[in-house]
């Protein structure tokens, strides 16, 4: 992907022609521009040129470009000449948002996900031209510095749509059901690799190569990769070193692409490379298909009234619920995360993962969602050190301490009521920390959050369980004003910086009122 830092509202122009969408874009804010300048309604220009107002509108917006004999008749009705109007520069006031055209930057990010159009877009940066290219200039410094690119703008996009939709969708819920009763496959708690391996092969002339991956150095930490999955005879390379059940998710994936019709799949499990939002999208519901087919809704809420229903935190029985469908954490709190808001009522929630390199005090955030209200982790910096009161990184150091007397094949759970000293916003949270199959030397935790209401309360029995820990916690040991703190790994030195500058501001305000 093209580096966001390319996107400069002052860089060269591009040497290959401009897209037909930034032509599109360019006439239509020319259009509407000229036609605001003269005071001139929509029905107006559209009667001048002869033309319907739903398709003057459709240009304006950048949606069509007209045939040159309709440019002739817009430019006469606006008093301009045709080669104004299909020239590619912007005029004086809009120059400076020539650059960010140029970049393509506006055809990349998939503005449709929140409500929004290019041409809308750039009339709203049309009024402050050069305030909008110093934005857009600062936004590229920073994204300089921190290696950003169009890529992790597309992922971003993806987690906010996702999130925006409470990460459950029930039109995918119920293709999956659809295709297990087609083919008459029974709900079950643990996958049927075979046939999954079968209907592949079978039905979509699917080949598949368990060995070549693993033979390759370079390729050795691929999950999957496939070439060709639109084709008569697709190719499937598998990772044999990967448990049963993530082979499972990974074919059930190519089977959610096929029965959903969703075109341009990604090729790479992990991502390697995004082309466009619409892959992205389309992954992610191939994924989400694949999540419900293996991990049965019906089958999860039934456990879960179970576990919910116990009037005592009881970690052995979530891990026993796991155990029993053979997901990986990550997997079965990932579903979790998708069942629980819509039938358990608790939609303020969060999900997160963090990952601990063994033997080290090096543990990072890998994935997180917030639903509505939550406390967001990923605002602090990437060097700073997460709380150690956390459920999370006491659950990874508990981990970390039984591999070493218990070997690698264990789940640690934990249970914690926190509040945060910052915000005074309380959380019951609940967490799987597990050895990651993929990378011994690594551990991973999942955390799903939830804020502590009424909804919450009425749900999960156990969360006044009087043996479950309560902590006031932080975010960072860095940003955090907890006093005499025995889990603190290093001062609390932006938390010193931002008290030292609220008093310098309060003794400020207090020599103006003086004088």
């Amino acid at each position: 992907m093209r580096p966001l830092a390319e996107t400069s509202a002052s860089s060269a122009p591009a040497k290959s022609p401009p897209s037909e969408q930034n032509l599109r874009f360019i006439l239509g804010l020319k259009l509407s521009q000229l036609r605001k300048q003269k005071g001139l309604p929509l029905k107006d220009v559209a009667a001048r040129a002869d033309l319907a107002i739903s398709y003057l509108n459709e240009i304006e917006k950048g949606k069509k470009y007209p045939k040159p004999e309709k440019i002739l008749a817009l430019a006469k009705a606006l008093g301009t000449t045709y080669d104004e109007l299909v020239s590619l520069q912007l005029g004086e006031k809009l120059h400076p948002l020539s650059g960010v055209l140029k970049s393509g930057v506006l055809e990349e990010i998939p503005l449709e996900v929140f409500g929004l159009t290019p041409t809308g877009l750039l009339e709203m940066m049309a009024a402050s031209p050069e305030k909008i290219s110093a934005l857009f200039d600062t936004f590229v410094k920073i994204a300089h510095r921190f290696d950003v690119t169009i890529e992790h703008l597309l992922l971003a996009a993806m987690r906010s749509y996702v999130e925006q939709n409470q990460n459950y969708f029930e039109d995918i819920e119920l293709a999956a059901e659809k295709f297990r009763k087609e083919h008459e496959w029974a709900r079950t708690q643990t996958p049927d690799l075979a046939r999954l391996r079968e209907h592949l092969t079978q039905r979509h002339g699917y080949t598949i190569d368990d060995a070549a991956l693993a033979a390759r150095p370079d390729l050795q930490d691929m999950r999957a990769v496939t070439f060709g999955a639109e084709s008569q005879h697709p190719r499937m390379f598998l990772n044999s070193r990967l448990s049963l059940w993530q082979q499972a998710f990974l074919l059930a994936r190519e089977i959610g692409y096929r029965e959903m019709g969703l075109v341009e799949p990604m090729t790479t499990s992990p991502i390697v490379k995004v082309a466009s939002f619409d892959q992205l999208l389309n992954n992610f519901r191939a994924s989400y298909f694949a999540g419900a087919m293996l991990l049965d809704r019906h089958l999860l809420v039934s456990d879960l009234r179970q576990f919910f229903t116990r009037t005592q935190w009881d970690g052995n029985m979530l891990v026993a619920i796991n155990r029993r469908y053979q997901a990986t954490p990550e997997m079965f709190f990932h579903r979790l995360s998708q069942i629980v808001p819509r039938f358990f009522g608790l939609e303020q929630m969060y999900f997160v993962r963090f990952d601990h390199t063994r033997g080290t005090t090096d543990v990072r955030i890998g994935k997180e969602l917030h639903y509505q209200r939550m406390h967001g982790t990923h605002s602090v910096g990437v060097n700073e050190h997460y709380c150690r009161r956390w459920v999370s990184l006491r659950s990874l150091i508990e981990l970390d301490a039984r591999r070493a007397r218990e070997g690698s094949a264990l789940i640690v759970a934990g249970a914690q009521r926190s509040r945060f000293y910052a915000s005074n916003d309380e959380y019951f949270s609940i967490s799987l920390a597990h050895p990651r199959s993929a990378n011994p030397e690594m551990n991973s935790c999942v955390t799903l959050g939830f804020v502590m209401n009424d909804a919450l309360k009425k749900s999960v029995n156990f969360w006044n369980d009087p043996t479950l820990p309560t902590s006031l916690v932080g975010d960072t040991c860095e940003r955090c004003g907890i006093a005499d703190c025995e889990s603190r790994a290093v001062p609390a030195l932006i938390r010193q910086r931002e008290d030292r500058r609220a008093r310098q501001l309060a003794a400020l305000a207090q020599l103006q009122v003086e004088r």
